[in-house]
């Protein structure tokens, strides 16, 4: 069962719109942007589980608005690649917490 989220987050929703438009500026492919919202509440913040399930929300929404990632054109891998870094770095920061912060810092320190 899901549970209905009560806040949306302009801030997120204008992070990933600005890489839409960037994906849509270096990406051939794409013909217009797009965008998405991510939803959450501040209770959602309040527990390392809540960040990790919003962390990768996050994470699946800047690929939906980012370039599709083609491992046979390598080009357009790293621009897919770069797009996402860029979309959910912007998010993350504005949302503005702490605890997500701390556990994007922990990916990117684990993945690169």
């Amino acid at each position: 069962m899901t549970r209905p989220r009560t806040a949306a987050t302009p801030a997120a929703l204008a992070a990933l719109m600005a890489a839409a438009l960037f994906a849509s500026l270096t990406a051939a492919s794409a013909a217009e942007p797009c965008a998405t919202t991510v939803y959450y509440r501040l209770h959602d913040l309040a527990t390392d589980r809540g960040a990790r399930a919003l962390y990768w929300r996050i994470v699946d929404a800047a690929k939906l608005v980012c370039p599709p990632e083609d491992p046979r054109k390598l080009w357009l891998l790293a621009q897919s690649s770069e797009c996402q870094r860029q979309a959910i770095a912007r998010t993350i920061a504005k949302i503005g917490s702490p605890r997500l912060a701390a556990l994007y810092a922990h990916m990117r320190a684990q993945h690169g």
